[in-house]
């Protein structure tokens, strides 16, 4: 017995996490609906539901907020930190490191955005890129969560499931480990970087032009690299 319920609750797992990262039935940081409604909808009992938001858990795809309920985690299925970056002591050439293949990875996937970027995404990215270039004037910590926000959009605007992975991690571990606690020194280089490559990333973007923003965000990482000597 306690087999067929373990199986099932893994079933119901496994849907859920379909809901949210295939079908995108449940938004990041959105709420889901209490343990009874979700019983309901998947026709399990309550335990079944309990376990399988535990699963979810722990796999990084849920988030439980005490007194609140259960919120889709801000980068759902990504765990911070997955290959252990952040024990590796040589941070300069970590950031070099990260700074290399973020050229390869996301200068492709400029492409990928231009080509299945939808026009609802596409505003979303240069609200974004807005909202951040005001942290930046303000000389706000925030822009860091900013620059991750604009970058993730990217991300997602690829519609490539490895991508949308993949690249939200790299900026995960770095931004909240190394970045954050070295801000006052990194934090002039990067906030002119991003004021002025992140324009011109977005502008050919909203041209449709692939190879223009593959450039664009090549320089963008070559300019962090040459910031780094």
């Amino acid at each position: 017995m306690q087999s067929s319920e373990h199986s099932l609750s893994e079933n119901v797992a496994e849907n859920l996490k379909n809901m949210i990262l295939i079908e995108k039935k449940y938004k990041p940081n959105e709420k889901l609906p209490n343990e009874r409604a979700l019983a309901e909808q998947m026709g399990v009992s309550r335990p079944c539901v309990r376990e399988a938001i535990k699963f979810l858990v722990a796999s990084g795809v849920l988030t439980i907020r005490r007194g609140v309920g259960t919120f889709v985690s801000d980068n759902p299925g990504v765990i911070p930190d997955p290959f252990g970056f952040n024990q590796i002591e040589n941070q300069k050439k970590l950031l070099s490191d990260w700074y290399n293949v973020r050229m390869i990875l996301e200068g492709e996937a400029m492409k990928m955005v231009v080509e299945n970027a939808t026009d609802e995404e596409i505003e979303e990215i240069r609200r974004f890129a807005e909202e951040e270039k005001q942290m930046i004037i303000e000389d706000n910590k925030a822009f860091v969560a900013a620059d991750q926000k604009f970058h993730k959009a990217l991300a997602y605007a690829t519609h490539n499931d490895i991508m949308i992975k993949i690249l939200p991690s790299l900026h995960e571990w770095m931004y909240f480990g190394i970045i954050s606690n070295n801000y006052e020194y990194l934090a002039p280089d990067l906030k002119i970087n991003a004021f002025e490559n992140h324009d011109k990333i977005l502008k050919f973007i909203m041209m449709r032009d692939g190879e223009g923003a593959k450039l664009a965000m090549r320089y963008h990482m070559l300019q962090g690299l040459k910031d780094l000597i």
